[in-house]
């Protein structure tokens, strides 16, 4: 581990690549762009087939900081972030997925809260933007932790965002053990679970980071997204702080979203299976999961018309 440099400490960035040549240069100046000094940034490409670990290797024959990549073989976004959390030498550790964008006063913003509130990790709202046009399409804050965490589990509420708003404390990442590699679109969720038992969360809830949507995006697979959402449920639900009726709501509300994206998609066969095991589970979610849906869609298209048109943004005191 790194010594403060002058009284401050010291960030070490992981940044995940999977054919990301489109967006990782883009991911890597924003990272560049910080008001606070990076000590370094590890780009760990993950069996990349396409031109972004040239464009990583371009980048760091000129940036102004320790730019580092590392190779391996395709293994998951949660063996290349493990690969990348082993190496990584800050004493706070900075996570950015490569289609993601930073605005620069991000790691100054969070640092200052951290050290205000004693805080393990730090998170940040985001907003949503489109790959093509820029347009932001949504803006995602948070003000009260422990309420979005349980939302978040219940698919009830918006994700938080680790990804690529998290700054963790080297500390607080000693004390977990890695991404669990068996989830690769989920993973975040299990992880905060678990690292947030270690010390407290806190949000700023400035918009702090751009989240890109575009069609390559795992999220956007049902299929893996509900075998993912269902191993992190049995991991994560048999602890002891989670009693037995959030336990069916949590379930009956991953069944309730895969069974109305079935039936948005067509297939009605699967859609009345995973609704029958919501109703059979806890038959509210059939209502509360697409109201919460409509609800969410509705307040991060409001907050972004009151926020700003385009990513990047200028102010980040904005929600």
């Amino acid at each position: 581990m790194s010594e403060e440099v002058g009284g401050q400490p010291t960030v070490s960035v992981v940044i995940p690549m999977y054919q990301a040549g489109p967006w990782i240069g883009e991911a890597l100046e924003s990272v560049e762009s910080q008001t606070y000094p990076i000590h370094e940034c590890i780009v760990v490409d993950d069996g990349s087939t396409d031109d972004g670990p040239e464009v990583v290797a371009s980048i760091a024959d000129r940036a102004q900081f320790n730019v580092r990549l590392i190779s391996q073989t395709n293994a998951g976004v949660s063996a290349a972030r493990n690969s990348g959390l082993a190496i990584a030498t800050g004493d706070l550790v900075a996570l950015l997925d490569a289609d993601d964008l930073w605005h620069p006063k991000k790691i100054e913003r969070q640092i200052d809260l951290m050290s205000r509130v004693g805080s393990s990790i730090c998170l940040s709202g985001y907003a949503q933007f489109d790959s093509g046009s820029r347009r932001v399409t949504g803006v995602v804050s948070f003000r009260y932790p422990e309420r979005a965490m349980r939302r978040w589990l219940a698919m009830e509420g918006s994700g938080l965002c680790l990804a690529s708003s998290g700054l963790l404390r080297r500390t607080a990442l000693d004390e977990v053990r890695a991404f669990d590699d068996r989830v690769s679109i989920c993973e975040d969720l299990e992880f905060m679970v678990r690292i947030c038992r270690v010390g407290p969360l806190a949000i700023d809830p400035g918009i702090l980071v751009g989240y890109r949507n575009h069609r390559g995006q795992a999220h956007r697979q049902v299929g893996p997204l509900a075998a993912n959402t269902a191993v992190l449920l049995d991991e994560v639900l048999e602890a002891a702080e989670f009693g037995r009726p959030f336990m069916r709501r949590c379930r009956a509300g991953l069944d309730a979203h895969v069974g109305y994206v079935h039936l948005a998609g067509g297939d009605f066969r699967a859609a009345i299976s995973h609704l029958m095991s919501a109703a059979r589970r806890d038959p509210r979610r059939l209502v509360t999961i697409p109201v919460n849906a409509l609800a969410r869609r509705l307040l991060r298209s409001l907050r972004a018309r009151r926020f700003l048109h385009r990513w990047p943004a200028t102010d980040s005191g904005h929600c």
